[in-house]
């Protein structure tokens, strides 16, 4: 009787042992690779509501003898203007919640978001939209897409 009593505590040891085991192989090895992919998932996404937002509020200018000349090889792009200037509310509803977020010492609102291809800042002060910057990941090189007037100062 006691022979088979081992035996029993002996498997029983052994299949805790195993479930152990794989639930620490599960966190080591399989658990990081699900949360990459959804990262990368969720950065894909981020750059899909970017490219839309900045197609649903910028405007490009049709004047061809206006180019802007092109930007470290890139291709000359034609002068932009807003259609709207969005709230704060209506950019994070548009684009999620942003990457980063800081907030100046006069009470000024600068959020970032970035995609796989882009990031977008936008600023904000007193809730109104000042300053509005996408900048390509690739090059490294940023376009100002609007910055208001109000805020231009002589130093």
């Amino acid at each position: 009787m006691r022979f088979g009593s081992v035996s029993v505590r002996t498997k029983v040891i052994v299949i805790q042992v195993v479930i152990v085991a794989g639930v620490i192989l599960w966190f080591k090895l399989a658990l990081p690779s699900i949360r990459k992919e959804r990262a990368a998932a969720e950065a894909v996404q981020r750059e899909e509501r970017i490219e839309s937002f900045v197609q649903s509020v910028v405007v490009e200018t049709g004047r061809p003898e206006a180019d802007v000349p092109p930007a470290a090889g890139g291709r000359p792009a034609r002068p932009q203007r807003l259609r709207i200037l969005p709230s704060v509310d209506e950019v994070q509803q548009a684009l999620g919640a942003p990457g980063t977020s800081m907030t100046d010492f006069r009470g000024g609102q600068h959020l970032r978001w970035i995609g796989t291809r882009h990031s977008l800042g936008v600023s904000f002060d007193k809730g109104r939209l000042y300053a509005l910057t996408l900048t390509d990941l690739e090059s490294g090189h940023g376009t100002t897409i609007y910055e208001s007037p109000a805020f231009w100062r002589q130093f």
